[in-house]
């Protein structure tokens, strides 16, 4: 199965377009339909299978990078992804191990960086070569009646289905314990210490499963299972993530830089000062959002390409009846001074505009980009 290349399935090159899979898919499902080949069943399942991928452009990206390991593991997808694939061709395999991996989000803006993690798997004993002691020591496992498996129930079109045994992890006996191997204590198994380097893209998004073939748990067939190592997003005291975006929200100024000019420093991930800035008699509103096109995260996989920085302003106005009718004539006088900020040498001044969401259909007010300054979560998918 993960050697089984969807773009040959269906017939088409890698860089098809969404019409060609289409049409593709229609020509290929009339021909293989059960009912008109009732021998082609697996096969129409392929192409099934083949097209549900290959027509979603976020499934797509991660077949195209990861194959249907990356898919069947949720790559970038989460369960979502694993629970799709669970559908069409059964669960995972075993032997997997999971590790997670904590970065900064300017360790993930950055990118181009090496991270060594280390893990504990299992490896077969090679005192007693996995046995778990010698041949004359088993016995019977009363748990599954050496049988190695145990009858198991989930509502999968309501049938029955045989699980591994955990008393004797399937193998239908279990070793005395006076004569146990000293080394795995009858296990058969024994911890092995690993590191496994990582190397960091740039953009790369939080939950994110990096598969490394045949580095986890080693089976009793002797075959290795997968490690797995699991991108997570540490939080940030200034910017929160969604995708490829930045929000910074609750920006407070007083009614004299909401009026009459603010301007506003700040290091962004990559260690660059930028300064924004409005001009005298450029109103900043209450709770306003500015965008800085081209400011936000590395897009994943489009390392020249970034997300935009979403900025949110609140305003502290003064008390009523704060002056008279006089001195209002002269309120710039009245108000709090305006911060003098020096920008740094070299900063870079970026440019803000007006942002005004434009609902699309199907969308509702969580959707809305503004939002999520009321609360951004880590991207999750």
């Amino acid at each position: 199965m993960d050697n089984l290349n969807l773009y040959s399935v269906l017939g088409v090159a890698q860089n098809a377009t969404a019409d060609d899979i289409k049409k593709n898919y229609r020509k290929l499902a009339k021909e293989f339909h059960p009912d008109k080949n009732p021998k082609a069943g697996d096969k129409f399942k392929e192409i099934s299978f083949a097209y549900e991928i290959l027509s979603d452009p976020a499934k797509r990206r991660i077949y195209d990078r990861y194959g249907i390991r990356g898919l069947q593991e949720g790559a970038e997808g989460g369960a979502e992804s694993s629970t799709f694939f669970s559908q069409w061709f059964g669960g995972r395999p075993d032997g997997r191990v999971m590790i997670k991996l904590e970065l900064t989000l300017e360790e993930i803006y950055m990118g181009d960086s090496k991270k060594t993690v280390e893990y504990m798997r299992q490896k077969l004993c090679d005192n007693c070569r996995g046995d778990g002691g010698p041949q004359e020591g088993r016995e019977n496992c009363e748990a599954c009646n050496g049988g190695g498996h145990i009858p198991a129930f989930a509502f999968m079109g309501m049938n029955a289905f045989d699980v591994s045994c955990a008393t004797c992890d399937g193998r239908g006996f279990i070793i005395k314990k006076s004569m146990q191997c000293k080394t795995c204590s009858g296990s058969g198994f024994v911890e092995e210490q690993m590191k496994r380097d990582v190397m960091i893209e740039r953009g790369v998004p939080n939950m994110l499963k990096l598969p490394f073939v045949q580095e986890g748990h080693q089976l009793r067939n002797g075959e290795f299972g997968d490690l797995y190592v699991v991108i997570v997003q540490a939080d940030h005291s200034v910017f929160r993530r969604r995708h490829a975006n930045l929000y910074m929200g609750d920006l407070e100024i007083n009614l004299t830089e909401a009026l009459c000019g603010y301007t506003h420093c700040f290091k962004h991930l990559n260690g660059q000062n930028m300064c924004m800035r409005t001009k005298p008699g450029e109103v900043l509103r209450h709770n306003q959002i500015k965008m800085m096109k081209g400011s936000g995260m590395p897009v994943f996989s489009k390392p020249n390409d970034h997300g935009d920085l979403y900025v949110q302003f609140k305003v502290n106005f003064p008390e009523n009846g704060f002056a008279t009718a006089a001195q209002l004539t002269t309120l710039e006088s009245v108000l709090p001074p305006r911060e003098n900020v020096t920008m740094p040498d070299g900063a870079e001044e970026a440019e803000m505009t007006d942002y005004k969401p434009q609902r699309r259909r199907g969308e509702t007010d969580d959707d809305d980009d503004s939002q999520h300054f009321e609360g951004v979560q880590c991207q999750t998918a």
